[in-house]
């Protein structure tokens, strides 16, 4: 277990008193006697922080306000020393180096935390030796791999790669033979269709069974709709044709269209 914290020390009298007073000016901000208490680690218990808090706000050397029930003390402002300007300057000058002081750690700590963390990603010295035996295991396999593909005794690689055309038309004869097997895939469906709707096969499942008919299992469902199965698309311009119209040409048409109307309507009347 770890050791118990030892337990300040009680101050009591005007060491007390002086300890609060000396400790509200110093924050300078408003504090109840519970705060002051456990701001001060207890050394002044809260009755006897709240009696020497009234003790001094009835001196005059702290202001009390009183917000409901709960009442605040802070120390009186007006026994606070009051700054020439000249101080208030020399303040302002320090402030401002201060603060550059301030932003220069803190573009530092920035660049520490982020060396930090690249070496923090860096493999552990402990784990190296397990990094190095993985890496020569791959290293033995990739030489596995290659071993055939380098070359023999006399000079010519056990193993030729393929070439170009060789993939190209392996991969022609695959979209070819998928086509036909997605055809006759459909033709089988739509007549599978049409038998169970003619009342001629009642469970399927049975009928391929008895067919010896073997459905798709779930790998080869995977393959068909993963990646490798799926359409190329190959996108192609489009082609725009344009169409001249010749207004003489409409006008002639019209013009005939309209001579041969009302000769055809007298060969009817007549």
């Amino acid at each position: 277990m770890p050791p118990k914290a030892a337990k300040e020390k009680v101050v009591k009298g005007d060491e007390a008193e002086e300890m609060v007073l000396q400790y509200l000016k110093s924050v300078n901000r408003p504090y109840s006697s519970t705060d002051v208490s456990a701001n001060l680690k207890n050394k002044v218990p809260k009755p006897a922080a709240q009696k020497i808090m009234l003790t001094l706000a009835e001196r005059g050397e702290i202001v009390k306000k009183e917000y409901g029930k709960q009442q605040v003390f802070v120390y009186n402002q007006s026994n606070l020393p009051v700054l020439s300007g000249k101080q208030m300057n020399t303040i302002d000058t320090e402030l401002k180096k201060v603060q550059g002081e301030l932003e220069e750690k803190r573009k530092e700590l920035k660049d520490l935390q982020s060396h930090l963390s690249s070496k923090m990603a860096l493999p552990k010295t402990k784990d190296l030796g397990k990094d190095i035996e993985n890496l020569r295991v791959e290293n033995d396999l990739t030489t596995q791999a290659l071993a055939p593909y380098r070359t023999t005794d006399n000079g010519q690689p056990a193993v030729s790669p393929l070439t170009k055309d060789d993939a190209k038309r392996i991969d022609d004869e695959f979209v070819k033979w998928r086509k036909e097997w997605v055809d006759r895939r459909k033709v089988y469906k739509e007549a599978l269709g049409a038998l169970c709707d003619g009342g001629a096969i009642d469970s399927v499942p049975a009928f391929e069974e008895d067919q010896g008919i073997s459905p798709d299992d779930e790998e080869s469902k995977a393959v068909e709709e993963g990646d490798f199965c799926k359409p190329q698309v190959t996108i192609r311009s489009k082609i725009v044709q344009r169409t001249t119209t010749v207004p003489t040409a409409k006008r002639t048409t019209s013009a005939s269209a309209s001579t041969e109307g009302p000769k055809t309507k007298k060969g009817k009347k007549a």
